[in-house]
């Protein structure tokens, strides 16, 4: 006897889909202050007009934040979209769009991860930019100009600026739970840590009148840009591809199996629709158990993987036999 549980996929989809709608909203917040308050313009200024490296790789970190947030609203905007007759533009049947909702809908939220993916590639090639112009600076023996103060004030505007906005974006992140909120309040707070290096790095520089100091700075930011925008391209293509932490399944698998009713697991697969996690699973249980009692005990193992693990779905087939 086998009894898989059919996900009821509205109840799944409702909340998923507030959760993206209002970190979109909130996610506004952002863009006000990149792109509002112009700090890429600041900085660059800034770093033209004071002689600083260092502050121009910081203007160009700001930048791929603009990037990053507007790309990762535009996959929120796609993924929370509900109904529709198309999907990026492509037509959906009508029939299909019934019989396969649930599958139309985790390909939407799968477009925040292709977006985030896209930023990553952006931020890449920005520290590469950042990291060449340093170099250069280096094997060409240019001749470093003296930095003023209009370096340290440009800088020291866009850390406080990010300061605040990292409180802002922590403050929601932790009252909704949302994970994108979260993942823009760690971005934030790693901006306004470099905006704070930066202003050290001038105030190193025109203490101790070290001005390749300024422009070695800039090549290590340019290399934690890189480093950046490399992880998120590296963790988006895996999750595109349903790549998924063996060890973390692992640790699924076990805690199924800790059940009392649950003889062995035959079958678990975990994957991730964005940034919710899915997973399927095959259990052996006792012959005699009744339909009231796998129902309970589907209904339990649900409700664990979610509080424990936060995976949005667990999947099960119910087998008596292996």
């Amino acid at each position: 006897m086998s009894i898989q549980r059919l996900p009821d996929w509205h109840q799944i989809e409702q909340p998923v889909v507030i959760s993206l709608k209002t970190a979109r909203h909130h996610l506004w917040g952002n863009v006000a202050v990149y792109l509002g308050l112009f700090l890429f313009i600041i900085e660059l200024l800034g770093a033209r007009w004071g002689h600083s490296q260092a502050l121009r790789a910081d203007a160009f970190n700001n930048l791929s934040g603009i990037f990053s947030t507007g790309l990762l609203m535009t996959g929120l905007f796609i993924a929370s979209r509900t109904h529709d007759d198309d999907l990026f533009g492509a037509p959906i049947a009508p029939a299909e769009q019934q019989q396969l909702g649930p599958r139309i809908q985790q390909s939407r939220f799968r477009f925040e991860t292709i977006f985030n993916l896209l930023a990553g590639t952006i931020m890449a090639a920005i520290g590469i930019d950042i990291i060449i112009k340093g170099v250069m600076t280096f094997a060409t023996r240019t001749p470093f100009k003296n930095l003023s103060s209009i370096a340290g004030l440009a800088a020291g505007f866009s850390f406080v600026v990010l300061l605040v906005l990292w409180a802002f974006n922590h403050y929601w992140s932790r009252k909704l739970n949302n994970a994108a909120l979260t993942a823009a309040s760690r971005d934030t707070f790693t901006d306004a840590l470099t905006s704070l290096t930066t202003v050290l790095t001038i105030l190193v520089t025109v203490k101790l009148h070290l001005q390749w100091f300024d422009n070695l700075i800039s090549i290590g930011l340019g290399l934690y840009i890189l480093n950046t925008g490399t992880k998120i391209f590296r963790e988006s293509s895996l999750n595109l591809v349903d790549y998924f932490d063996p060890y973390l399944e692992d640790r699924y698998q076990r805690r199924i199996a800790d059940l009392t009713s649950v003889r062995k697991v035959i079958f678990l697969k975990a994957h991730y629709d964005g940034n919710l996690i899915m997973l399927r699973a095959t259990i052996v249980v006792p012959p005699r158990m009744t339909a009231i009692e796998i129902t309970r005990l589907i209904e339990t193992i649900n409700q664990i993987m979610w509080q424990e693990f936060g995976v949005m779905e667990t999947d099960v087939m119910i087998t008596t036999s292996y």
